[in-house]
């Protein structure tokens, strides 16, 4: 396995120069992560549509976050095990279908079992991409790639919060044909322009000196089980965006608006200040970048206890931690594929995706405890901590990949993914 054992400091790189099927990737991606408008009104839908209790409401919520738990590790073993083209276009029609018949559904056992289908799906996609990119990119170019394409979908979800909040006050059953359209179209995109790799041979020749890859592989590997675990405790303090950050600023005596107005302030942070940072990240190892990203987001938590009542306050608070938001998630992805063998980087790509979904579970029970407990300033305060154990966390794994021995890897040419 390949080690990040890069000077902090490194020579500016080459233009990035990637095949053709990458752009075709990164647009079906993003007009995908366009059509996310279901999950941040779902709630409301379910309140106001519907006319269920805000308790059944979180009982839905909480079957959705169950499946978007397991399905990009479900999904990452498909990506590997049938290839990354039938994967994903299977998970875009699943997920397409899902989202058609959810406004038919009115009763609390469907529209659970719905939402966890949902769950499962919505997020299944992006192992199958993550994968296809090392793929698809020379091992020089993916750290630039994988950014091009964070970058990319952020555009896709700043649009995606536009035409929700456009079309949510009247029409919100459109939200779920607008996310079915979207999954829709990245699924024909995958079909007409043939992207994707072959399938793996059903015994496929191990590499010399290295363990057999697979689940059981990846479980005995502690880095990336390490890695995994700091970037669950990351997005457990980056989640509060989501879950404790409105609580907050409603606490505060702030209209609605106001959290708008901050979900607009990281949207154009992360268009912004991607490409200006761009540069210095290629320039530094990923694990270095990713625990920069994680103090600074911790930092720009922190900085919410200042905020008080005032929205100049949390507004420039966001955008210290949309800055590690964006240095994070810049560099992660490149650490994850360095870990991870050819013939397993779908299902490392899905353990590590999973991360998300997990995080999703764990951190409103956090914001809800330190609400109660000692309100703000007690989850603001841990919101920091978790950022700076993290940051901590990927140094030392840094040090601990630094000083162990790399296995030179032997690529089976019968293994090599085409490069469609």
């Amino acid at each position: 396995m390949a080690r990040d054992n890069r000077p902090t400091l490194q020579p500016r790189p080459a233009p990035l120069r990637v095949p053709a099927a990458y752009w075709t990737l990164v647009a079906g991606f993003t007009i995908c992560r366009s059509g996310c408008v279901v999950v941040p009104f779902l709630s409301l839908y379910l309140v106001r549509q519907q006319h269920f209790s805000a308790a059944d409401a979180a009982q839905v919520s909480a079957a959705f976050g169950a499946g978007w738990a397991i399905g990009p590790g479900i999904a990452g073993w498909l990506a590997d095990r049938i290839g990354r083209r039938p994967t994903l276009l299977v998970t875009l029609s699943a997920v397409t279908t899902a989202y058609l018949l959810f406004p038919a559904l009115h009763t609390l056992p469907a529209l659970t079992a719905a939402a966890f289908a949902v769950g499962l799906l919505f997020d299944a996609p992006r192992p199958a991409v993550l994968a296809l990119v090392a793929d698809l990119v020379p091992e020089e170019a993916r750290g630039r790639a994988y950014a091009r394409l964070y970058w990319a979908s952020n555009i896709g979800a700043g649009v995606a919060g536009a035409v929700g909040t456009a079309i949510s006050d009247r029409h919100m059953t459109a939200l779920f044909y607008v996310a079915a359209a979207s999954n829709l179209a990245f699924a024909v995109t995958v079909l007409i322009r043939r992207i994707g790799t072959a399938p793996r041979p059903a015994t496929p020749r191990k590499r010399p000196d290295s363990p057999a890859t697979g689940y059981q592989a990846l479980l005995r590997d502690g880095r990336f089980l390490a890695l995994t675990g700091l970037t669950l405790l990351y997005l457990c303090s980056y989640q509060q965006v989501l879950f404790g950050l409105p609580v907050a600023m409603d606490q505060a005596g702030l209209k609605p608006s106001a959290y708008g107005i901050i979900s607009l302030i990281n949207a154009i942070g992360v268009v912004a200040f991607q490409p200006l940072l761009q540069p210095w990240i290629d320039r530094r190892a990923p694990l270095v970048v990713c625990a920069t990203g994680a103090i600074t987001l911790g930092l720009g938590m922190g900085a919410n206890l200042g905020a008080r009542q005032s929205l100049i306050g949390y507004g420039l608070a966001a955008a210290v931690w949309t800055l590690g938001e964006v240095l994070f998630f810049s560099s992660v992805m490149t650490v994850v594929e360095r870990l991870a063998p050819a013939d397993a980087r779908g299902r490392y790509t899905g353990i590590w995706a999973s991360t998300m979904g997990i995080s999703a579970l764990i951190a409103p029970l956090i914001s809800s405890a330190a609400l109660d407990s000692g309100g703000p300033e007690l989850m603001w305060t841990t919101s920091l901590a978790l950022g700076a154990l993290a940051a901590g966390g990927l140094l030392a794994l840094k040090r601990r990949i630094d000083t162990t021995p790399t296995v030179p890897e032997v690529v089976d040419l019968e293994l090599a993914p085409s490069r469609t």
